[in-house]
């Protein structure tokens, strides 16, 4: 899975609303979201978290004008692939805002 969305913010900008982005989901569906780990080195990171049961892991890069997410979604959960892509889209969306 892959999740690209445009802003609109220097690089150094982007990159403070995105080391936010994980809390944020965890207040936001904190019925759904937990174990979350994250590692961040200069404008990559790395993530992982349980969404719903499901482990989700992957890596977010951060450019001038855009936030890149890749992710591993595991094999039973691809029927929900674009719900969940569209999900981590929206949610990056409210953090850049």
């Amino acid at each position: 899975m892959e999740v690209q969305v445009n802003h609109n913010y220097t690089e150094a900008e982007a990159l403070e609303k995105m080391k936010t982005f994980l809390g944020k989901l965890k207040e936001e569906y904190s019925d759904k979201v937990d174990n979350i780990n994250e590692n961040w080195e200069g404008n990559s990171g790395s993530y992982s978290c349980n969404f719903s049961g499901m482990k989700l892991e992957g890596n977010i890069k951060v450019t001038d004008g855009k936030v890149v997410v890749n992710g591993k979604i595991p094999f039973f959960a691809m029927p929900f692939s674009s719900v969940i892509e569209s999900t981590i889209k929206n949610e990056i969306d409210k953090v850049l805002k």
